[in-house]
């Protein structure tokens, strides 16, 4: 079957995409119990209904991954990588639809949590492996779909442990999270960011709420140190010359693929040669008539791939004990490079850019992705370069009232099966 006709073949399969999606959405796969189960169940009776070898993969009985392979007469294989969790929906009342209905509306949008990150996608990748499985010549590529649990949460149970367990075997991963960047802005991301768990915790002394002054407030001493920390986000990265290219990228893609503030904007030029910052969770006090003598904050700190974090960490204990706040701990997590990153110049790269210049008509932007993916602990315990083209509508992750274009699955779809025809190695 010619690429044209692979092509074709997507495009008649819209509903089918779209429904798929929809039915993914209604099994809730919402951390913090993250189950996949019924979503890998749903996903092994299609491809069982279709004639396609599935295999689960599991150290989890309620987090299943399942693997479903295309074989080839090839020696190369091809793998492609999604994830089933979400995060949790948040207040209901502010989605226009239920966030598990994966309603599916007039105007060519499926809503719910997960259209975007990322059962859009991988419902996509179901629909492209089935039509690949239907050629009338069989591929000369080998392709492995796998569609996992746990991303959310850094892959536990998911890419992470099939990464460390030789799970992964393959030339090429590309990871369906992420943007693909819609028919107006199509990218490949070559890389993501890291992340440096930093965790702030105050101590104090118990005392009844009347007579505060008998106590140590520690939630007052944790208020005092979060905005020191929160002054990690002027600090410039050290970064090599060669992600120059992927962070032009990028900020081309950001700034134009939203519709953003100028302060919105002036963020975005930021966060790409200076840490971004977050602090996302605080925990403290157990009772309203008592001083808390215990209190902690969570920040969410992303670094530019390729930079330094143990110079970061080093910057950010030092504007804690800058404050002269006392009683106050630091605890960061902290690798020696952030993130990853790939070549441009890999062929790999090349092929998957000439695929979508040929579904969309336009050449790819390559950037990185700002969050982190699975390709993570893909390339970092089993180093197949990984090259990110997701299905998602730009900044749609993890919001409230979630939505998507079946549009974007569509061409996600046609990426994936034209991607196995080109590929060379």
């Amino acid at each position: 079957m010619s690429f044209d006709k692979v092509l074709s073949e997507v495009e008649k399969s819209e509903n089918e995409i779209a429904e798929l999606c929809a039915r993914l959405i209604q099994f809730n796969s919402a951390h913090p119990e993250g189950r996949t189960d019924e979503c890998v169940a749903f996903i092994k009776d299609y491809f069982d209904r279709h004639g396609i070898e599935t295999e689960i993969h599991s150290t989890n009985r309620v987090k299943p991954n399942i693997l479903a392979k295309i074989p080839g007469t090839g020696d190369r294989k091809i793998l492609w990588v999604g994830h089933l969790d979400v995060v949790p929906e948040g207040d209901t009342d502010t989605w226009t639809h239920p966030p598990y209905s994966g309603k599916i509306t007039d105007n060519g949008f499926i809503h719910g949590r997960g259209s975007s990150d990322m059962k859009g996608a991988c419902a996509a990748a179901m629909v492209a492996a089935r039509i690949l499985h239907q050629l009338e010549q069989p591929l000369e590529n080998s392709i492995d779909f796998w569609f996992t649990a746990d991303e959310e949460i850094g892959g536990t149970d998911g890419a992470m442990w099939l990464a460390k367990e030789k799970r992964f075997q393959g030339d090429v991963c590309i990871i369906g999270d992420g943007n693909g960047g819609g028919p107006e802005y199509p990218c490949i991301d070559l890389g993501c960011k890291g992340g440096m768990r930093t965790t702030l915790i105050a101590r104090g002394k118990t005392a009844h709420g009347s007579v505060p002054y008998l106590g140590d407030n520690a939630i007052t001493k944790l208020l005092k140190v979060i905005p020191w920390v929160e002054k990690i986000k002027d600090y410039k990265l050290e970064l090599p010359d060669e992600i120059e290219y992927l962070i032009k990228g990028g900020m081309d893609f950001y700034l134009n693929a939203q519709n953003l503030t100028d302060e919105q904007e002036s963020a975005v030029k930021h966060s790409f040669h200076h840490p971004t910052v977050t602090c996302n969770i605080i925990k403290g006090g157990v009772k309203l008539n008592v001083v808390p003598d215990y209190a902690e904050a969570e920040f969410d700190i992303r670094l530019t791939p390729g930079s330094r974090p143990l110079k970061v960490k080093e910057r950010v204990e030092e504007l804690v004990k800058m404050t002269g706040v006392p009683d106050i701990e630091v605890s960061i997590r902290a690798l020696n490079v952030a993130g990853y990153y790939e070549s441009p110049g890999l062929p790999c790269t090349r092929q998957l850019a000439e695929t979508i210049q040929m579904v969309t008509g336009k050449e790819p932007i390559l950037k990185f992705v700002m969050c982190g993916t699975d390709a993570l602990s893909i390339k970092h315990f089993t180093g197949i370069p990984c090259l990110g083209h997701g299905a998602s509508m730009a900044g749609q992750a993890h919001q409230s009232d979630e939505h998507n274009t079946i549009e974007n699955l569509v061409l996600a779809a046609k990426t994936y099966a034209g991607f196995a025809l080109i590929y060379k190695g």
